[in-house]
């Protein structure tokens, strides 16, 4: 049986609220208020700032005023 891919989408007023889901996730898109996303793991996020890891290994460190959405891919059951 296939499974179907979706996004799920967290805003940055709900980000604080989804802390513990985000932070299981293996892999997120960071879309920040100038448009750039970033991709990568999160390895710290609290209710001012996160820290990303992206697939080169870098550690970057953003406020969470800069944040504009959070996504990641799951799968569903359909």
């Amino acid at each position: 049986m296939l499974m179907g891919k979706r996004q799920k989408r967290i805003f940055r007023k709900d980000i604080e609220a989804h802390t513990s889901e985000l932070l299981e996730r293996q892999t997120v898109q960071v879309v920040l208020r100038s448009r750039v996303v970033m991709q990568g793991h999160l390895l710290h996020l609290t209710a001012e700032e996160l820290q990303l890891q992206d697939q080169r290994f870098s550690k970057h460190t953003m406020p969470l005023d800069d944040v504009e959405e959070i996504i990641y891919d799951f799968e569903a059951p359909y």
